[in-house]
């Protein structure tokens, strides 16, 4: 679930937005910057200039060659300008509205005099980060759960790239993972400011710029800032790490679903959380303390034993970093905390700190929140909440093409027939251990398949277009033709990802006997065109091909 832009309430200096038909308002606390911006909330192709219906092209990046060679051109006093991602109006907003106060400023020129820029101070924490004006704390909030483990965060951001001095260049790279494959991002450091402060998200010591500068690259592939408004957390978080992100409902206080993420959190995978409501309009607090509309990333999880009994307790921490957090049972200050020792308020690292991050009980928490994303590192084939380590992975591309191969759902299986169609053969069972495996599991393949569709980004649409998609698994015995109308009319599917749906990625877990299956990854409607990328995880060795 997406959440609108915040506001960083009483505080001076700090920036609120509102927006009102289409019309984005911006406003300072203290009263001293009032800016305009309008963007498209539509989600057509076509959009209009004075006028004119003019088709929006999809975006294409200089190649890292001709960026290398773009710096090798630059005298010694020069830095480098991304010609893919200008510092103007265009990737603020969609179409030609801005504001003059608007100044895109280099981190050399934002901290004060004496101090200096860097792209780190001291590490990498979900502590840096405070989000701006822009409504994009399903990003933000993936990034604090994924600072967490140094081993990924040096993956999306590669060390040494200064911001000042020897070797600075005014150029950072970030590593995206991208539809199947890790994309090397490159930005020139430019942040748009007004009065001299960051308009967007910054981290908390104003001498370290890696938030910022890591929310423009994410911006860069989006198109602009404003495509970052709203937006999935499970697809943020699969961007930061190359995982598998699922998402679960939240069900009246559900013991097995505490079970799932404390097991899934003890594995080291990334844990959001999101509460319901309309994120455009979540610029401000509950008086509970909890923004509606609003993602949040989820840091701990305890079950404490105290002077009055047994609580289950979360940890959950809002993007704004500030004082905008939990004001109930077990929230920073509450007398709840009078019934825990010292020793153990030290171990869970409890402080009375405006810093977004508070405890809540799992009770409150199940009442408040709708829903759990979990990206976990590798397959869970299991269903555990664990990531299990994959013996084989098999990734392929593919695409629908009207008239061709987009045939659409069951609803006619004449035209579902001519979908792309992948042969799965499985060779062998998994490992059987009778003490701690189902017995129904026995002599049976564990699997994952993920369907991801790919989405052509546009410098002038505010949000791209998300089909409706799905897969089905049959069983097959014929390994050379396509399975036809009249098979699809006489046997039932033996797996699939669920009912169609307009994420970018739908996935589940299998356990299939070894045999040979066919995958049809397919959209609800006929003729919808799209490319898309389909991944399968197993313990024990298979093969995956097609289309056949």
């Amino acid at each position: 679930m997406g959440c609108g832009a915040s506001s960083e309430s009483n505080t001076e200096g700090e920036i609120d937005t509102k927006v009102n038909g289409g019309v984005l308002t911006f406003s300072a606390a203290n009263g001293g910057i009032s800016l305009t911006g309008k963007f498209n909330t539509s989600l057509e192709t076509d959009w209009k200039t004075n006028g004119n219906d003019i088709k929006a092209e999809p975006l294409s990046f200089t190649r890292i060659e001709d960026i290398e060679a773009i710096l090798d051109s630059l005298s010694s006093s020069e830095l480098f300008c991304d010609p893919d991602f200008p510092a103007d109006n265009s990737v603020l907003f969609y179409g030609s509205h801005g504001d003059p106060r608007v100044v895109w400023k280099r981190p050399k020129d934002i901290v004060e005099e004496w101090q200096q820029p860097h792209m780190m101070v001291d590490g990498m924490t979900r502590d840096d980060i405070k989000q701006g004006i822009l409504g994009d704390c399903w990003f933000l909030s993936s990034c604090a759960a994924v600072s967490q483990r140094e081993k990924f965060m040096s993956k999306v951001m590669p060390k040494d790239q200064p911001l000042y001095g020897d070797g600075y260049r005014g150029v950072v790279m970030f590593r995206i993972w991208r539809f199947g494959s890790w994309v090397d991002t490159y930005v020139d450091d430019r942040l748009p400011t007004v009065d001299g402060k960051l308009l967007f998200a910054k981290c908390t010591d104003p001498t370290e710029f890696w938030v910022a500068l890591l929310e423009k690259a994410y911006a860069k592939l989006h198109g602009s800032y404003w495509a970052l408004e709203g937006g999935q957390t499970m697809d943020a978080m699969v961007d930061l790490t190359g995982g598998l992100a699922e998402r679960h409902d939240i069900h009246n206080k559900d013991p097995n679903l505490f079970r799932l993420i404390t097991q899934a959190h003890k594995s080291g995978a990334f844990i959001a959380c999101s509460r319901k409501g309309n994120w455009k309009m979540s610029n401000k607090a509950d008086p509970n303390g909890l923004v509606s509309g609003h993602a949040y990333t989820m840091t701990a999880m305890r079950k404490l034993t105290h002077r009055m009994g047994e609580d289950k307790l979360v940890r959950i921490r809002n993007p704004w970093g500030d004082a905008t957090e939990w004001r109930g049972s077990w929230s920073d200050n509450d007398v709840n905390w009078n019934w825990v020792d010292e020793e153990t308020k030290a171990e869970l690292g409890l402080q009375s700190k405006d810093d977004g991050e508070f405890w809540m009980s799992y009770k409150d928490f199940c009442k408040h929140f709708s829903e759990i994303t979990l990206c976990l590192t590798g397959p869970d084939f299991d269903g555990d909440g664990i990531s299990d380590h994959p013996g084989h992975m098999e990734t392929l591309k593919g695409e629908w093409v009207p008239g061709i191969s987009a045939g659409g759902s069951r609803n006619s299986l004449d035209s579902f027939a001519c979908n792309p169609q992948y042969l799965l053969v499985l060779k062998q069972a998994d490992e059987f251990n009778p003490q701690t495996d189902d017995p129904e599991n026995e002599g049976t393949c564990s699997i994952v398949v993920a369907l991801m569709q790919e989405q052509t980004q546009h410098r002038q649409r505010a949000k791209i277009q998300r089909l409706q998609i799905s897969f089905m698994i049959y069983k097959a015995n014929d390994t050379c033709s396509n399975l036809t109308a009249q098979h699809f009319r006489y046997n039932n599917d033996c797996g699939k990802s669920g009912v169609y749906i307009n994420f970018r990625e739908v996935s589940n877990r299998f356990d299939l006997e070894p045999g040979n299956y066919v995958i049809i990854p397919s959209t609800f409607n006929a003729g919808e065109s799209s490319t898309f990328v389909l991944r399968v995880f197993g313990e024990k060795s298979f093969s995956l091909k097609g289309p056949i």
